[in-house]
């Protein structure tokens, strides 16, 4: 049903309405893993695997309707209270899976796109695979990174930081930091809190650390004022056609989300997944 409403919007421009509304803010946009049309992910639950067919109707439409531009390049306007091109969006991957190498990275050099992914430190020293999944090493990170993909932090392990110690927040942040710097350079490097969770004193200690900034929750495209260190990302889901996609970068599914929580105030919603021994993003991000 929702799927029929956006397709509604988007055919009678509404959507690209509530895209000039927000046209100041700036969306953070999150893949996981874009997959092969040829060989796709059997079983996806998380909603993490988008086929290349429908990525690469994403990047037809930011190309045609928005300004790409780096994290580094927002990072900068805010820092320096600079302003970005009406229509800016930012494009990250999250997780560090072997097919941003091998499948979308391509694309995007092809159409000149910058990008950033985030690497689970721990995953690049060998395969990991739970249903099938594979993650990056340290010679394709650093392939990428020669390349001009920006490589970030998320975490060593991908543990829910809000349950940790702050020691064992330290650890997981400032390893994963070293690793990074170790195999691509002592650059600016972003972070990626796991799970987008986090909290004032764990941003506070990614500050400490040296972080450029940090990505958090689905929250919609980020304001002007929007702290560098709990910014708000916007999670692609893998059955997005144009018209979902389109309602997410617009900032429509956040308000969609916020005004059903203003209508269920009071009941306490887990942001845990399915199973703990990894995932992504909680299904409740997802408006389907």
């Amino acid at each position: 049903m929702k799927k029929l409403l956006f397709a509604l919007l988007f055919s009678t421009r509404a959507i690209r309405f509530i895209s000039w509304l927000n046209r100041k803010r700036v969306p953070i946009i999150c893949y996981h893993s874009v997959t092969s049309d040829a060989a796709p992910v059997k079983r996806d639950p998380h909603k993490q695997h988008i086929p290349l067919r429908l990525f690469l109707r994403h990047l037809d439409y930011l190309q045609t309707n928005y300004n790409v531009v780096s994290l580094a390049e927002f990072v900068q306007a805010r820092r320096n209270n600079l302003s970005l091109p009406d229509y800016s969006v930012v494009l990250t991957f999250d997780d560090g899976f072997e097919d941003f190498q091998s499948i979308a990275a391509p694309h995007l050099r092809q159409r000149k796109l910058p990008a950033t992914v985030f690497i689970i430190t721990d995953r690049a020293f060998g395969r990991f695979v739970p249903e099938g999944e594979s993650f990056l090493n340290w010679d394709q990170i650093r392939a990428l990174a020669a390349a001009g993909i920006a490589i970030g932090s998320h975490s060593c392990s991908h543990l829910p930081l809000s349950e940790l110690s702050l020691e064992e927040v330290t650890k997981e942040l400032s390893e994963s930091r070293a690793l990074l710097e170790s195999n691509v350079g002592r650059g600016p490097i972003p972070l990626s809190y796991p799970f987008g969770q986090t909290s004032e004193p764990i941003s506070r200690m990614a500050q400490s650390l040296g972080f450029t900034c940090a990505i958090a929750s689905d929250a919609g495209p980020n304001s002007k004022d929007a702290s560098i260190y709990q910014l708000s990302r916007t999670v692609i889901a893998s059955d997005d056609d144009v018209a979902p996609f389109a309602a997410r970068v617009s900032g429509l599914t956040w308000w969609i989300s916020r005004g059903k929580r203003f209508l269920h105030v009071g009941q306490t919603v887990s942001w845990k997944p399915s199973f703990r021994q990894y995932g992504s993003t909680a299904q409740e991000f997802y408006v389907d």
